[in-house]
């Protein structure tokens, strides 16, 4: 009878004790992946720029020029890209960008040169984060026309489009291949250029 006794008191003792959790590893990462899981990652402010080459046209009264018939010459063509601004997210930027494209020639004894320069709001899309990038933009334009050490510049408005790559360099640095188009409007003219348009493919650098 006591050994009975003893079993029944026993036995809830053994399975409470069956039934205790064992201790549970800890859930957080260790500092190796947490500074991995940073690498590569945009964000804060970026800085940027690119060099290439570019072309375009000149329009107006009906009529367009290509940057080659408004040069004495078959021109050295030239693009620039200028950047700055903000990480919205690793997939968004905004930030403001001038880009040119210039044509330049000289030919007996004549000089000459277009460029059509933009200044833009520009937004930046990464589909996935890396890789591919759409970007868009909108602002101020001119167009210059130079004849030796004579210029005259007119004032517009432009609407700018693009497509790229970027490689990842090191963990704060992007090398990108870019490819932009770009519409600009002057407004309607009896004898003043009343639209313009150019495409630049550049390298580009980039710092975040």
């Amino acid at each position: 009878m006591r050994k009975l006794l003893a079993v029944l008191v026993a036995l809830p003792l053994v399975t409470a004790a069956q039934e205790v959790p064992a201790p549970s590893r800890p859930t957080f990462d260790p500092p190796s992946a947490q500074l991995a899981s940073r690498a590569k990652q945009r964000e804060g402010w970026y800085l940027g720029f690119g060099l290439g080459v570019g072309d375009g046209s000149v329009s107006g009264q009906g009529e367009s020029f290509s940057f080659k018939e408004l040069n004495v010459d078959d021109p050295t063509r030239g693009a620039l890209n200028f950047k700055v601004g903000w990480t919205v997210t690793p997939r968004l930027l905004l930030g403001l960008d001038i880009t040119a494209v210039r044509a330049q020639a000289s030919a007996s004894g004549l000089s000459t040169a277009t460029q059509v320069t933009n200044y833009d709001a520009v937004a930046t899309f990464f589909p996935w984060e890396r890789g591919l990038f759409v970007r868009g933009g909108l602002g101020l334009s001119a167009v210059t026309f130079e004849l030796e050490d004579e210029s005259e510049t007119y004032g517009g408005t432009n609407l700018l489009g693009g497509i790229g790559y970027a490689f990842w360099l090191g963990k704060q640095f992007n090398l990108t291949l870019n490819l932009d188009a770009s519409q600009q409007f002057y407004g309607d003219s009896a004898d003043e250029p009343e639209s313009s348009r150019f495409w630049m493919l550049y390298a580009g650098f980039d710092w975040y």
